[in-house]
């Protein structure tokens, strides 16, 4: 089972020290939810993200820190959408 894309772009940038590397993260993240229409849809696909990510802290424990931020904003995500539900 290989990693979805944006995981994946995570793992690039998290190898690579770059400044501004959170700001592409989260650009490839908000891209990959465009796919999703639905409130609920894009929910699964942020968990779906934040499993992957899981996965990949374990296999690359290095990229922790820069993981965590990822998360971080993974879950303003899923704030803001349980913000639009109410």
């Amino acid at each position: 089972m290989s990693l979805s894309e944006p995981v994946e772009f995570v793992r690039r940038l998290g190898s690579t020290p770059r400044i501004g590397a959170i700001v592409l993260a989260e650009q490839a993240i908000d891209t990959y939810l465009t796919g999703y229409t639905r409130m609920e849809d894009r929910g699964i696909a942020l968990d779906i993200l934040l499993r992957d990510l899981a996965r990949l802290r374990f296999q690359a424990p290095e990229f922790d820190a820069f993981i965590s931020e990822v998360e971080g904003y993974i879950d303003l995500l899923h704030r803001h959408l349980s913000r639009q539900a109410a």
